[in-house]
Formats: C-alpha cells, sequence, structure tokens
C-alpha cells in the first residue's frame, strides 16, 4: 500500500459528491463518480505499468485517473453512448469494450492487478432503456454474481478489489434492503478475501425535509475492498 497522505488510513473519506447536473453535455453520466475516489483506491493497491479494470466503466473516471497515474486501464459498458465519453476523456487511449461484462474473454487470467467499480442495480439510476443493462433488472444478483467471478478471474493473485455501492430502500421506502451486505458474502462465496470498509461520506448537509419529518438522510455509501484469495501460497503455509 502506498499512500498520499496518512488520512487515507480512516476508515470514513469525506469527498463530496459529483451533481450531474453541472457536467458538461458532452461528459454528462446518470451517476457520476468523484475521481477522488479512484485516486486513493489505485494509489493504495496498484503500481504504475499495471492494468486497473472498471467492468461498469461509465464515462470512464476510474479509467481516466488510472492513465493519470501512469497505469494501464480496460473498460466495459454497456450503452455505446458512455464509452465514446470514455475514451473522449482518457484522450483514445485505454482498452474499452462496449458489451456485458459478465464476460470478460478478452482479459486472460490473472491479468489484472485492481478493479475498481461502481455497478448498476436495483433501480436506482435509469441508465438506459437496454433491458440488458443491470440496472433494469428486478433480480440483478446472479448478474453481478457473474460480472464478480469474472473480476475474481483476471484478478492477480493478491490483487484487489474495490466495490462501491450504497444502501438501496424497498419500494415502499419505509425500509432498507440488505443489498451492500448480500455483495459482501456473494463475494466471500466465489473466493474473495473481505480486507476492509471504507464509508464515503458525501458530503451532504441535512436538508428541511429531513429535519420536518425527523428521517435519516443517506449521506454515505460503502466501499468494499476485497483481496483475491492467493490459494497456492495458503496450501504451502498449512502443509
Amino acid at each position: 500500500m502506498k499512500i498520499d497522505n496518512l488520512g487515507w488510513l480512516n476508515s470514513v473519506w469525506r469527498i463530496t459528491t459529483v451533481n450531474p447536473i453541472v457536467s458538461t453535455l458532452e461528459e454528462r453520466h446518470i451517476a457520476p463518480f468523484p475521481d477522488e475516489i479512484p485516486n486513493r483506491l489505485i494509489r493504495m493497491y496498484s503500481n504504475k505499468g499495471q492494468i486497473v479494470l472498471d467492468p461498469f466503466c461509465g464515462s470512464g473516471t476510474t479509467n481516466f485517473m488510472a492513465l493519470r497515474l501512469g497505469r494501464s486501464t480496460i473498460g466495459y459498458d454497456l450503452e455505446e453512448k458512455y464509452i465514446k465519453i470514455a475514451k473522449k476523456k482518457c484522450g483514445e487511449k485505454g482498452i474499452f469494450y462496449c458489451k456485458s461484462s459478465e464476460k470478460m474473454d478478452e482479459i486472460d487470467d490473472n491479468k489484472i492487478q485492481l478493479c475498481v467499480t461502481s455497478p448498476p442495480y436495483l433501480h436506482l439510476r435509469k441508465y438506459s432503456d437496454n433491458p440488458q443493462n443491470i440496472g433494469n433488472f428486478k433480480n440483478p444478483y446472479q448478474a453481478l454474481n457473474n460480472v464478480f467471478k469474472e473480476v475474481f478471474r483476471v484478478l492477480k493473485p493478491k490483487g484487489y478489489f474495490c466495490l462501491n455501492v450504497s444502501d438501496v430502500p424497498r419500494p415502499d421506502k419505509k425500509h432498507f434492503t440488505t443489498f451492500p451486505y448480500d455483495l459482501i458474502y456473494c463475494c466471500k462465496k466465489i473466493g474473495f478475501k473481505f480486507k476492509n470498509s471504507i464509508i464515503w461520506d458525501k458530503d451532504i448537509n441535512l436538508q428541511e425535509w429531513n429535519l420536518k419529518y425527523q428521517k435519516m438522510m443517506g449521506n454515505h455509501e460503502y466501499i468494499w475492498v476485497f483481496q483475491k484469495w492467493d490459494m497456492v501460497q495458503t496450501y504451502k503455509k498449512i502443509y
């Protein structure tokens, strides 16, 4: 791990969220990702010259930061418009595929050092009308499991997987699902080792609505940090 600021070792990161309305029209994405999150994760869990993957690259923020920090990068997205934005943002550098990341046959086993991503899920955002988009699935678990299995396959032994997810309310909005925590068990079942949890404090102040109805504001998200389990080394230690 390499850090530029000791504050990164805190498990709560206060990073202002990005408002999609203020983005330029050409680069607008429905769920923009602050540059600072991949900046920290890439510096902490990879070295220059290694490959950083985003299987849900959107407008290419993770890919852009990877290139800026001297890494190579690969991105997947189903939507051609976002692939075009990502390529433009990255100066036509990096490798991008306009297809589902449930099968990443273009990448060999044990090739990637780090995966940083924030997947679509449970109708929180309307990315497109594409029925193949996981964000349009009523039950996204199997599709996400397929992607995470591919991430596990392409990661190097001891490579890292950083997954950004948020709480998801039920349709009645009276209770919340256990979606973020379900993904931890999903990844553990695949073979990932759960390394750390980071709380992303989005630096959003309470609104009048929260005060009036005494409702808690959802002003944070999670970044789950996993590591590919090195089974060969584990067996050597045991036997």
